[in-house]
């Protein structure tokens, strides 16, 4: 697209202004992942004045390595267990969903390991076409992604192939999930 998706407008706020104030709905914590202070500065002025405050911004230990590399941060620079995640092109993200997805880890780690839970959960929103960035990662997920990080295997399906569970998106939340990636999606999505 050429621009920057978390400053683009959705009626009268910006794709991470509206993801974050939804977020902070449904969450005890949102964390927003960017690769660089600079950038860090520019969605802290766009957000909230009320929330500024509260915003928790982890900068990329590993910026050039894509989303693998900022999943591997949040791992690095906090204490969660597990952690949603939904990328910034995906502005009417159902928080619901994503809580959904979250309580189903949220178990004991042994009953867990007892119904042999895998400690991934990502959307699938067509047969078997999966939404690596729409999902909750545990941080039993972590030796996982760290070691493919290391041998510079940075695509995040490929890497979690095997370890993770899908959960099939409904026609309504696949509307919800839909990412923007050209003008004309941008455009769709305003109407």
């Amino acid at each position: 697209m050429g621009k920057d998706k978390a400053f683009l407008h959705i009626s009268d706020e910006t794709f991470i202004e509206r993801l974050y104030v939804s977020g902070r709905k449904s969450f005890d914590r949102v964390l927003i992942s960017t690769d660089t202070k600079e950038h860090a500065a520019l969605i802290v002025s766009v957000l909230p004045l009320e929330e500024q405050s509260k915003i928790e911004i982890i900068t990329d230990r590993y910026p050039d390595r894509g989303p693998l590399g900022a999943l591997c941060t949040i791992f690095e620079e906090t204490d969660l267990d597990r952690f949603a995640v939904v990328p910034v092109d995906v502005p009417n993200a159902s928080m619901d969903f994503l809580l959904a997805l979250y309580e189903k880890l949220d178990e004991p780690a042994s009953a867990l390991a007892a119904a042999k839970v895998k400690p991934i959960i990502i959307a699938e929103s067509d047969h078997e076409k999966y939404e690596p960035l729409i999902g909750v990662y545990d941080r039993d997920a972590y030796p996982l992604l760290k070691e493919a990080l290391d041998r510079n295997d940075n695509k995040v399906i490929r890497v979690i192939t095997g370890y993770f569970e899908a959960v099939k998106l409904e026609e309504e939340q696949k509307k919800a999930f839909r990412n923007v990636n050209t003008k004309t999606d941008y455009k769709e999505l305003e109407q």
